[in-house]
């Protein structure tokens, strides 16, 4: 596992200032373009798993930016040339296929040719020349050119300046490239901790298969255009060309174990075989009997060193029956079936579809980390053994070009291990003493340029939801111990429910959560610690911003940041055109999932965030396009508690998954069977849908003669039962929510108490849900009404009480 401390500086000019001061420390400079893959169900990201094939760059690749041209030539050899006429000569020599494309000449923007420049690009990966002669002929002749991707300047806004182009990468000819699996690649609180599997020396023919699976737009707008689920192709595959590279090098160098490539390729096909629907209730079932044995092999210990021998034979026993379970279960997942053997395939060699996801460009300063150590001035009392480790750390700074003019920067020292807490903090101490603004890392680069492709991208769609309001608190102790009854469902052999509707508890009312009986409440709380994936409980804190004037709320929308505590995340929320019909609550919604750095700039100064990244965000061009609001201000702020829970047993909106985690609990369900699936996560819900639709092409099921789509895969309905905490000056008269506490010598605490279902599917009708649901309460005896109005406005009707 690696260990290092990742900082993120807030802007160019605390970059500066830092490589300013380590200046006399400098070691050397690298340039590399990193290119991300990814299954299609974009299985890896929700893992926290990165594959990445880097690719080192001439330096001129991040100046060519800056310059006055849009394009910038290189030599072979790297070099700029001498003067401005051996430049025009060059360029004239390297656009002769871009002239030709078009009457505009080689240095107008309608002449520009990406499918040329593109090949030109594939050709400086080959080391060939832009006249397209061989390797050794481009060595030979140093008057010959290679050319980059020169584009026009691209921005989203019209009069953006140049500067607000990509560099355009020129790789090194002929160099090798670097491969990386990062599996759990997790930062929290500046420390970065991975799993890492590298294969540092990727020949440069794989290397050009690779990027030739790359479109040619990544390099000029920074992004892969989404064109949704693509059929399976060898030819556009990367797991096939890696399959094949394994194939090549199965073996490490020193011929002990596996290669390092050989390593990669068995941990993606692991990865791709757990969202295989052959393999998937396998899959469960062998995880879950792994962690169950895992369990009792730790009271086996227990017990051994109580009972001697004895238990030592039932360890023996039970590991024998388990392997034999597991070589049983291989044997009948490698033998095909009879429609397989039909068709001549076979589910198990059915190859994983790997696509290129993303890609940007960085440039890297690397500094002997002695600069820092001098900075802090705290070398008294330092012993010889940290003086040496002290010596061999290296300060990276990290400059990296994620979109047309986006860029971050980042401060890394790596190999850091145990110590990793004690230069965090020295490097927290040196920044502030330069006065250079940073955050400790959250995320890591690849998580920030999704987040940033994220934001790019349209994301408004219509939002369905129901609300009603919890009278009292009460009412909400009600249902909060009545969810298990509320939602699992009903004709689960009996035993759950015992063939009865959820029975009321008015005997025994409670005022809060501290005055419960636990043997009374034990049955809702044991089935949430039992079945630890069956529900979530989320703390989150909600900032609102509009216009000066409440341009958006006049409008009946809203603008939310929040920021769930629980798990450090933030979601930017724009709901407009909100309105409340009978407990129907629809809006068209928009929700991006911002880093760290980007919620907390928009917190600091909302207006100078929207000024800045109203073309880069479309929420914030939404608002300054079709709403006209040109500043910003926080308007509000609260806190809510909030349960979420699966309906299961949901009538109005069925669904067609089965919860994995229901075995877990003694009076719950059993586990579907293999014929169903099993709700799992966002991306195998993808998966599935991916795999049917191709399924549906190649086997369409004919009924009459016709062929008949594949029902639709249908999630599960979402309750949320929400306790929201409101601050309002201890000077406001009125009160209009339920429940209040009043202290005068400070701000007043109030709450309110609401129920929701989301997960509405279109063909699903909201009535019929708030039927169901207002059933259930009413058999519960809770007392509730409509929902007629959002969070924010309930807080806006007690402040102008």
């Amino acid at each position: 596992m690696q260990v290092e401390v990742k900082l993120s500086i807030d802007s160019a000019e605390g970059c500066e200032r830092t490589a300013q001061t380590l200046a006399s420390h400098h070691l050397k400079d690298e340039c590399y373009y990193d290119f991300f893959f990814d299954f299609s169900y974009r299985a890896l990201q929700e893992r926290d798993s990165v594959l990445r094939l880097r690719v080192p760059c001439e330096l001129q690749s991040f100046t060519a930016a800056g310059a006055s041209e849009p394009s910038l030539d290189i030599n072979e050899d790297g070099a700029n040339s001498g003067n401005a006429e051996s430049s025009a000569d060059n360029r004239t020599g390297a656009t002769t296929a871009t002239t030709a494309a078009g009457p505009g000449g080689g240095n107008a923007v309608g002449a520009y040719d990406p499918d040329a420049a593109y090949e030109a690009f594939l050709r400086s990966c080959r080391g060939l020349n832009g006249t397209g002669g061989g390797a050794a002929d481009a060595h030979s002749s140093t008057g010959d050119t290679l050319t980059n991707l020169s584009s026009p300047r691209y921005s989203s806004v019209g009069d953006a300046t140049r500067s607000r182009a990509l560099p355009q990468p020129i790789l090194v000819a002929g160099a090798t490239g670097k491969l990386f699996l990062k599996q759990k690649n997790t930062v929290q609180h500046g420390h970065q901790l991975t799993f890492v599997a590298e294969d540092a020396d990727v020949p440069a023919d794989v290397v050009e298969a690779l990027v030739k699976l790359v479109p040619a737009s990544l390099f000029i707008t920074g992004m892969i255009p989404s064109s949704g689920p693509r059929p399976a192709d060898s030819s556009t595959n990367a797991f096939t060309v890696l399959s094949a590279y394994a194939q090549r090098r199965p073996c490490a160098d020193d011929g002990k174990g596996d290669s390092a490539i050989q390593r990669i390729v068995t941990q993606l096909t692991e990865i791709a075989h757990a969202y295989t629907p052959a393999r998937a209730s396998g899959y469960v079932g062998k995880r879950a009997r792994s962690a169950s044995q895992e369990s009792d092999a730790h009271f086996t210990q227990v017990r051994f060193s109580g009972m001697g021998a004895r238990s030592v034979y039932t360890q023996q026993q039970r590991a024998a029956s388990a392997l034999a379970e597991d070589e049983e279960e291989e044997q009948q997942q490698q033998r095909p079936s009879q429609q397989q053997r039909k068709s001549g395939t076979n589910a198990a060699a059915a190859v994983p579809q790997l696509e290129a996801v993303g890609g940007f460009s960085t440039r890297r300063q690397i500094y002997a980390y002695a600069g820092v150590h001098q900075g802090i001035g705290t070398s008294a009392g330092e012993s010889s053994r940290e003086a040496e480790l002290r010596e061999t750390r290296r300060v990276r700074l990290d400059t990296s070009f994620f979109l047309p003019g986006f860029t971050i920067y980042e401060l890394e020292v790596p190999k850091c291990g145990v110590a990793v807490d004690d230069v965090a903090a020295e490097v927290c101490v040196f920044l502030t003493k330069l006065g250079v603004r940073y955050h400790t890392g959250s995320e890591s680069k690849y998580a920030r340029y999704v987040h940033c492709l994220a934001a790019t991208r349209d994301v408004e769609q219509d939002a369905m939801d129901v609300k009603l309001r919890l009278t009292n608190v009460n009412g909400f102790e009600e249902v909060r111990r009545n969810l298990q009854r509320l939602t699992q469902p009903t004709d689960a052999s009996g035993v759950s429910t015992g063939g009865n509707a959820p029975r009321s508890s008015q005997e025994k009312r409670y005022i809060s959560n501290t005055e419960v009986d636990d043997a009374d409440d034990g049955d809702g709380d044991t089935w949430w610690q039992t079945n630890p994936s069956g529900y979530l409980q989320e703390t989150n804190e909600d900032f609102f911003f509009d216009g000066p004037e409440q341009t958006l709320r006049r409008g009946h929308t809203f603008l939310r940041l929040r920021k769930q505590r629980h798990s450090k995340k933030y979601f930017l929320v724009l709901k407009a055109h909100q309105v409340f019909v009978g407990g129907q609550q629809n809006s068209l919604s928009s929700t991006l999932e911002l880093s760290e750095v980007i919620a907390h700039a928009l917190v600091d100064d909302p207006s100078k965030f929207l000024r800045e990244h109203c073309d880069n965000f479309s929420i914030m061009k939404t608002i300054w396009d079709e709403f006209g609001v040109r500043e910003l201000c926080r308007t509000a702020t609260f806190t809510t508690e909030r349960v979420i829970v699966p309906w299961w047993s949901a009538k109005a909106q069925p669904s067609t998954l089965q919860r994995s985690w229901a075995s877990a609990s003694a009076t719950g369900p059993t586990l579907a069977p293999p014929s169903q699936l099993i709700y799992t996560s966002n991306s195998y819900l993808l998966s599935q849908k991916q795999q049917q639709q191709q399924q549906a092409r190649q086997e369409p099921e004919v009924s009459d003669g016709q062929s008949k789509p594949p029902p639709p895969l249908a999630p599960p309905l979402l309750i949320h039962l929400d306790k929201t905490l409101y601050k309002v000056p201890a000077d406001v008269k009125g009160v209009r929510i339920p429940f209040c506490q009043v202290r005068p010598w400070a701000d007043r605490q109030c709450e309110t108490y609401e129920i929701e279902v989301t997960n509405i599917e279109g063909p699903t009708d909201p009535k019929e849900v708030i039927r169901e649901l207002t059933e259930l309460l009413n058999d519960m005896g809770v007392e509730w009404s409509v929902g007629v109005r959002s969070k924010l406005e309930q807080y806006f009707s007690l402040i102008d009480a």
